[in-house]
Order: C-alpha cells, then structure tokens, then sequence
C-alpha cells in the first residue's frame, strides 16, 4: 500500500472535528426517536412523539449548570428561558454569575474557559463531596460545538462579559469587558440544527424542553422557574408526583423523597439524581425498590399465606425517586442510569413500616392479590382444558332434553334432587322450552378435590354435558340459558343446592355474575279451602297466616319434598316457578369455602351465627 493511500486511511482530528464526526460519544443519538413521553396539561399526559435526544442534550448541558450552582450559591433562586420558534433561539438565564476574571495558569477569561474547552470546569476535585450534575467538564462545550452562534454573557457584581462563538466554535469573538454591578448568568445559542436531522425548533422539542423544567422545579423547590412567561413551582416532590396519578403514598429523609402509585401497565418508575432524569433508573430506584419488595412480600405472606414472586409485586407498582447523590456515577454521558453503589451514596433512605403498611392497605396490594387470583384460575383452567377429552356428550344419560334448536339460550334446565321427578316434568314441562336433569343423591364437594378426581364422576360428566359447560373455558354458548335448582325444603335439600351452587363457584363463576343461575323455593305447607289453595314456603310465612286467618275448614299438609307434590303443585313449580336469583356478591365465594371446604373451623363458626 503506497504512502498516500495510508496517510488517507489513518485520520488524526482535532477536538471540534472529532465531537461532530462521532457524537454519540458525547450527546446520544442524534437521530429521531419515537417514544411515549408524560407532557402536563391539568395532569401529566402520556403521548406518543418523535423528538431527538442530541438536541435535548445540549439544552440540559446549560441549563443544569444554573441548577449545579442553585446548589452551591444559595443566592441563585432564578432560571429564566425563552425560546423563540421561528429563530430557533434558545436562552438560559439565572441569577447567578461567573467570575469575570482571567484564570491566572490558563492566561483565559474564566467564562471563555468553561464554554470553550472541553476539559474545563469546577468539578475536577474528586476529594470534594459534589452533589451536582457536571462530572466531566465537557457538556456546556459540546452545546458550542453543537451551535450556529453561542453567546455568553454573564456579571459577578464588578464587571460583565461578554463573547460570541459563531459556526460550530470555529469563530469567536473578542471578550467584551464592562463595569457593572449586577450578578446573573446569560447563555443564548441557536442550535446547529443539521446536525440533527432537523429543519429548526418544532412543537415536540419545546414540549420536551418545558417538561424538563417542569422536572426541575419538581426537584429544586427553592428555584423559581419560568419558560416563555409560564412559571412553575412545588412545595413538595409528592405535589409533582400527584400530577401523574392522584393519592401517592410519600414520604422523605434528608436526601431523598420517595412516592408510590398502584400501576397497571407494569413497573414505571420517575427518578432523578441531583436533579438529572434517569429515564433507565438504576440503583437509587432498585435500592428502593428492594427493601420495598422484600417487605410487602413478608406482610402479604402473613396476612394472605401466598409467596408472591418479586416480579410480581414491581409490576403492579409506580415509583417516583428524587435524590441526593455524592459524587455520582452514571453508565455514559447521557447520565441516563446511576450505576453509583449504595454504599457510596453519601445517605440512603430506609422505607418506614408506616409507608410500608399503607402500601400493605392500597390498591397496590389489592390489584396483586386480584391478579394472582386471575392468575391462578387461568393456570387452572389452562390444566381443566387438558381434561376436556375425558368429556363426550354421548355420556349424557339422565338429562330429559329441550327439543329446541334455534333459540337454546331462551331454554331452561331443570336440577332435580332425585329420580321422582321424572314423571311430572315429562307431564308438566313446555318439551321445546324446558329440560331436565334428575339427581342421584348429593352432588360431589369438588372444595377440596383434585380436578383430575372431579372429572371421573359420572353425574359431574353428565350434568356438564347436559349444560355445554367445558371445563376450563368461559361459559359461552350454553345448551340452556337458565339453570334452576329444585330440591327438597329441608336441611338435606339445602346442602345438595349449596353443593351445586359451590361446584358451578368453583369452576365458572360468571354463571353467577349472569344471573344464569335461580333456585326454586318449593312449598313446605300447602293449606287447602274448597277450591282454594295457599302455598306456604317458609315456616315463619305459615305461622303470621295461622295468627290472622281462622282456621276452620282449612286443611294444612305439611310436604316432606318434591315427592309429596301434588300434580297441580308440580305444575306450578315448573310452569310458574317462585325462584331467588343466586348473584355473585362480594362474600360468595369466602362462604362456600366455609361451608364446604377443608376447614371444619369455618363451619363451626357458621353454625353459631345461626345459634
């Protein structure tokens, strides 16, 4: 290879070139980025937009430097921003200021130092505990570099500077040097906007510039903000953090302030580090977040008896972190991650057990225990479908059918307790319209059975058939689309209705939540008078007739059951059914598992509710 071709292929830049030619290095991405950002109207919106993360970068560069010194210089309470669209003029002012004095190593004007040379600044001193954003030196450079036109003017109280830096820092002016009492720091720049992408200022990038002095106010409450007229100003974190979803549960030590939300769209977490957004969190957020967790999980277990996986708590939770970090640490440039250890945060904050209890009794832990309990009924229908091949509707032998075909959602089944019924249904029932399932003895207590056990049983197969009911899927398309449960009035009744309304609890809820689902109320007296007939269905209904009625020429039979019917009594409980709707209310499912599940306690405690 000849000497020129080599010379062509190694390239030596100087420090402008380089900056330009590689500025991911420096800035981030320069290209357009597609993300779903939080913007403020009365409340933080999240919408989609396309915006450039370079270009935003240079604008943090300068004004997080009128942040740093808020922090060193209590006397800098101001930072004012203007940005003019149509220019694409963007100016950072603070009531702070920069020496105005030549450094006396350099031979440079101080603030000719800072804006023109990569490696200058005040954060070099790695012996001094800093809690600012400027680690490096070089961000307020690279706006310069980034820069059309870049001018500095700023006063300490004796005299102004003033110097302008044209085309990308290869020009510059002479320092303009004048009395003046005054103190404030001015930075206007118009972005070099090809290197970008980028045509000038849009709606999207101002947006993104006002969020972001939204997030400083949030983090500085004592620094006045404005942009563009429009002022913002918190008293506390948790007032910023209550913009995005209401009710945050808060709280905050010297260094830190901290707010929890339930969320329903995974983990989400808003954190800053001394005042920097670090959209990709780090250990400030997983510091909290694991006492957090290790926490909630040991409360949950006690109270609830269920080992939650710690994935599963993050994921229902939103976390809002605003820190104080010493000396921070972040995985590049874009100061995007803190990556600093615990151990060297200079403070951390230890999540108190009255925070801790009010997640414990929020929507938080509320939605886990929900989404478990989907969950787990999800897993065990995913199993229940693997049972289905075990079904086959040629097994349904009992069930007396509707002979309807167009319109079985209008049918109604039938449950009858015993074989007795078959006879009356036959005699009584509309055959299009109405069907019937007659019972052998109790129904199974599925409570505490395993569903490979349950789907063994010949009624279970039989009345699951006669229903169109699949094990493991939602109750759609039914072969009837009333179910009513005829049992005897009496305490063995009871129990073969509660073991039919606990099977269906168990396995398809919504049937109850439909309204599918009626039972029958069947006379228990049936007083007689000539022609005419009263049905009694509850003791204490007879006993108030027997006090205002007399008597005399009535005749009363007490009905053991469906079997001591009558025809026309049959009739009526068939063609015109006295019923009660079983819906699913919010202690439905805590009572069948008292009634008929493996704990005998429950029950005992049932039974002296009655006593």
């Amino acid at each position: 290879m000849k000497s020129a071709e080599i010379s062509k292929k190694y390239e030596m830049l100087d420090e402008i070139q380089h900056v330009l030619k590689r500025p991911g290095m420096y800035i981030g991405s320069t290209k357009p980025h597609d993300s779903s950002e939080y913007f403020l109207e009365d409340t933080f919106v999240k919408k989609d937009v396309q915006y450039n993360p370079g270009f935003l970068k240079l604008f943090d560069e300068i004004v997080s430097n009128s942040v740093d010194e808020s922090k060193r210089n209590s006397n800098l309470n101001q930072i004012n921003v203007q940005v003019d669209e149509k220019s694409g003029e963007i100016t950072i002012h603070d009531n702070g200021g920069i020496p105005v004095i030549i450094h006396d190593k350099v031979g440079v004007w101080i603030p000719e130092m800072i804006f023109s040379n990569l490696r200058a600044g005040s954060n070099f001193d790695d012996t001094e505990s800093r809690t600012v954003a400027g680690t490096n030196g070089v961000g307020s450079t690279l706006t310069n570099i980034f820069s059309k036109k870049f001018t500095i003017k700023t006063a300490d109280g004796k005299n102004q500077f003033v110097q302008t830096f044209t085309d990308n820092m290869g020009n510059r002016t002479e320092p303009k040097i004048t009395k003046s009492d005054k103190k404030f720091t001015e930075i206007t720049f118009i972005p070099d906007f090809s290197q970008f992408q980028m045509k000038g200022l849009d709606d999207a990038h101002i947006q993104m510039i006002r969020k972001r002095l939204i997030d400083i106010a949030a983090c500085n409450p004592n620094v006045k903000i404005q942009f563009n007229k429009e002022k913002f100003k918190f008293r506390t974190f948790k007032e910023y953090a209550d913009l995005y979803t209401p009710n945050t549960m808060y709280e905050r030590s010297e260094n830190f302030e901290i707010a929890f939300a339930p969320s329903s769209n995974g983990f989400q977490s808003i954190s800053f580090v001394n005042s920097i957004e670090t959209k990709d969190a780090g250990t400030h957020v997983n510091f909290i977040m694991g006492q957090t967790i290790d926490k909630l999980r040991q409360a949950i277990y006690k109270k609830h008896k269920v080992d939650i996986k710690p994935s599963d708590i993050k994921n229902h939770i939103m976390l809002f972190v605003n820190c104080t970090i010493i000396n921070p640490a972040f995985s590049s440039q874009t100061k995007e991650k803190l990556i600093t250890e615990p151990k060297d945060f200079g403070s951390i904050h230890m999540v108190s057990e009255k925070l801790i209890k009010s997640l414990f009794q929020s929507e938080i832990v509320a939605s886990i225990l929900d989404w478990i309990e989907k969950k787990k009924m999800a897993d065990e229908r995913a199993e229940l479908r693997k049972l289905n091949k075990n079904l086959s509707t040629a097994k349904i032998l009992k069930l007396i059918d509707a002979k309807s075909r167009d319109n079985r959602d209008q049918c109604t089944l039938g449950i009858f307790e015993g074989d007795s019924a078959k006879s009356a249904v036959r005699q009584f029932r509309d055959p299009q319209m109405f069907g019937a399932f007659p019972l052998k003895g109790k129904f199974l207590n599925v409570s505490e059975m395993k569903n490979t056990e349950v789907i063994k049983n010949d009624e279970v197969i039989n009345l699951m058939g006669s229903l169109g009911l699949r094990l493991g899927e939602e109750p759609e398309n039914l072969r009837y689309g009333k179910i009513l449960i005829y049992t005897d009035a009496d305490p063995d009744g009871d129990a073969i209705a509660g073991l039919l309304m606990n099977f269906f609890g168990k396995y398809w809820p919504e049937l109850f939540a439909q309204g599918k689902i009626y039972r029958v109320l069947t006379p228990i007296v049936v007083a007689k008078k000539g022609k005419e007939v009263i049905s009694f269905y509850t003791k204490d209904e007879f006993n108030e007739w027997l006090k205002k009625t007399n008597t005399k020429g009535w005749n009363t039979e007490y009905k053991k059951g469906l079997a001591a019917l009558e025809d026309e009594e049959y009739q009526e409980i068939i063609t015109n059914p006295k019923t009660i709707q079983i819906s699913k209310d919010v202690l439905y499912k805590e009572s069948l598992h008292a009634w008929f599940g493996g704990d005998s306690s429950l029950r005992k405690k049932k039974l002296l509710e009655f006593c």
